[in-house]
């Protein structure tokens, strides 16, 4: 059956966070766009594809690169014109907009909750407040701690040796930061590797692991 890149002819092809490819698969993607063409898994030939790419990531492709985690003739490849769009936290006149955007027509957020969404770092810029805007709708708190957060202090005793103690805490914090990861991330995972930092195969590891996957 026909392919993203198929289906696309003519088209556009979004390809999002193109930095979480892996890197034994670049190849194939660099050489659809090198010879503009496609073959179908048990085809008979290649065929010929008319696309315009658009790639989004949140990693720095340059030290991707330089780290080896990256090829560099495709990001070359790719970077023909580059847009780089600020994080929601430096352009907060724009919640707003986005908030009657999510809200749609014939809805409308009260004031003060309105100042609490401009006033949020959104951490995970417009896609944390989409899921905050849904959140209100249905009644609930719509800002959630970030799942970075943890208490300042922490109870510690001398009855028991440093390394329990010490494992016991990071198992309890990683519980604690899989779960709101998850929630957060509602589930997914490139999402949530975003969040975290890591690469989606590291979170994968992380909930299985945990036992929430």
């Amino acid at each position: 059956r026909a392919g993203a890149f198929e289906r696309a002819h003519g088209g556009t092809v979004f390809l999002d966070e193109i930095g979480e490819l892996p890197l034994e698969l670049q190849p194939r993607l660099l050489r659809a766009l090198e010879r503009r063409e496609v073959s179908r898994l048990g085809g008979k030939g290649p065929i010929s594809i008319d696309v315009r790419v658009l790639a989004a990531t949140h990693r720095p492709l340059e030290e991707e690169v330089n780290q080896g985690r990256f090829r560099a003739d495709l990001f070359y490849r790719l970077s023909v014109l580059r847009v780089d769009v600020p994080p929601l936290r430096d352009r907060r006149d724009d919640v707003p907009s986005l908030v009657r955007h999510f809200l749609g027509e014939g809805a409308s957020m009260d004031q003060r909750t309105l100042e609490r969404f401009v006033g949020h770092p959104w951490p995970g810029n417009v896609r944390e407040l989409r899921n905050a805007v849904e959140r209100w709708r249905a009644g609930a708190e719509p800002i959630t701690p970030a799942p970075h957060s943890t208490p300042q202090t922490v109870a510690a005793s001398l009855d028991e040796p440093f390394l329990v103690q010490k494992e016991r805490l990071v198992n309890a914090f990683e519980q604690s930061y899989a779960k709101a990861l998850v929630e957060v991330s509602k589930g997914n995972l490139s999402e949530a590797a975003r969040r975290a930092g890591v690469t989606r195969m590291a979170v994968v590891k992380m909930l299985t692991r945990l036992g929430l996957l």
